[in-house]
């Protein structure tokens, strides 16, 4: 990473969503900062640990930045989203 610090690349994304949320709503917002930045940055944490001493403070912003309704309501969205796509994808697959 050099010089730039670990922390620096979280408070960068959640600047970056809500710009997105002003721009293109709530959904696109969540959705690039949940189900893409922060779980990308957990993944990096398994292998980095510098990843995983920030991964508190970033769900800390999340918490912060997204009500809990809003929350549990896009997780439940992205839950069902992946459990369609899961089931056209083995639906191809059988034909």
């Amino acid at each position: 990473m050099g010089s730039r610090k670990f922390h620096e690349i979280w408070i960068e994304q959640c600047e970056a969503a809500q710009d997105i949320k002003i721009r293109f709503g709530l959904k696109a917002a969540f959705n690039y900062l949940v189900a893409e930045k922060l779980l990308e940055f957990a993944r990096a944490g398994a292998d980095h640990p510098e990843f995983a001493r920030e991964l508190p403070r970033f769900v800390s912003e999340v918490r912060r930045m997204f009500t809990p309704e809003e929350v549990r309501t896009h997780i439940a969205r992205i839950e069902r989203e992946q459990c369609e796509t899961d089931a056209n994808a083995a639906e191809m697959m059988m034909n």
